[in-house]
């Protein structure tokens, strides 16, 4: 098995944690290995919520549409 994403947190004294995350591989790769955390991801969380997995599904991509364009609007400024 090949480490396609790695992620962790750094934490320093004198810093606030960062969030450090390497995907490598190629693309094809990297495309099935984030959508594949993302369908385990949307799996638990249906189950811990009690809900469908197409409901969980739809209220993660809303959710995380929200996110990125927040996390985007804050890096342009």
């Amino acid at each position: 098995m090949r480490e396609i994403i790695k992620a962790g947190i750094t934490e320093r004294k004198d810093r606030k944690p960062e969030f450090n995350i390497q995907i490598g591989g190629s693309e094809s790769e990297m495309s099935y290995a984030l959508a594949k955390s993302f369908e385990m991801f949307i799996s638990q969380a249906a189950k811990f919520n009690d809900k469908s997995f197409e409901q969980t599904k739809k209220d993660y991509l809303e959710a995380i549409s929200v996110v990125i364009s927040t996390i985007h609007d804050t890096e342009r400024k």
